[in-house]
């Protein structure tokens, strides 16, 4: 990750809105996997109600909300909300630090563990597009990124990628730290829309919890 940024425009729209675009995917998961789900027949239960362990189902979408919103803010801690919420991509100092040292997209991985706990909260169609639509839109936006760093971050970048995994954390793929220091601040300003979206979803599972 970095400081400083492409020239204005150089990424793609879908980038660029990627907030929007992101905010489209579940609306449009929600509202065709309930149309999908009421022309299959299937229950419009959320999964987590008809999944045959309710409690711990809703335990599961809980933990992956507040799970996945934990790892965005402990992500956006190393790095300043004005250049979370940049349109284009950032190419600067490399950050190999914290969840950096794990997994070189903890921002987007955060998503896709947030995708699965809101998808619980809709029937089977929901949950399925939620978390293939978040989950397809993040790769996009991993590859308009690594396209941009990689003539532009150099040697370094080639040496991290080779050190840390893509996405998902391999326990032989961890680099060692490079002192620099997040600031919880800044990780919980750049997080409120995703604060938002987790206590929505909190406030959503504890009123169909099962009685």
């Amino acid at each position: 990750m970095s400081e400083t940024v492409t020239p204005a425009g150089g990424a793609p729209w879908f980038y660029r809105k990627r907030f929007t675009v992101f905010g489209l995917v579940y609306g449009a998961a929600f509202f065709f996997g309930y149309e999908l789900a009421g022309f299959t027949g299937q229950p419009l239960a959320p999964v987590f109600v008809t999944s045959g362990r309710p409690e711990l189902a809703g335990a599961l979408a809980v933990a992956c909300v507040l799970g996945g919103y934990a790892l965005r803010v402990w992500a956006s801690s190393y790095l300043a909300a004005a250049i979370v919420w940049k349109e284009d991509v950032h190419v600067g100092e490399l950050r190999v630090s914290g969840p950096y040292r794990f997994t070189r997209n903890p921002l987007y991985l955060g998503n896709v563990i947030q995708s699965v706990g809101v998808g619980l909260l809709g029937p089977w169609p929901v949950f399925v597009l939620v978390v293939a639509g978040v989950l397809a839109l993040d790769l996009a936006l991993i590859v308009v990124e690594e396209r941009a760093l990689a003539p532009r971050a150099g040697a370094a970048y080639a040496r991290y990628r080779a050190r840390v995994a893509r996405f998902v954390p391999l326990p032989w793929k961890i680099a060692p730290g490079a002192g620099q220091r997040g600031s919880l601040a800044d990780g919980l300003r750049s997080e409120i829309p995703m604060a938002v979206l987790a206590a929505g979803a909190i406030i959503i599972t504890a009123l169909r919890w099962p009685r």
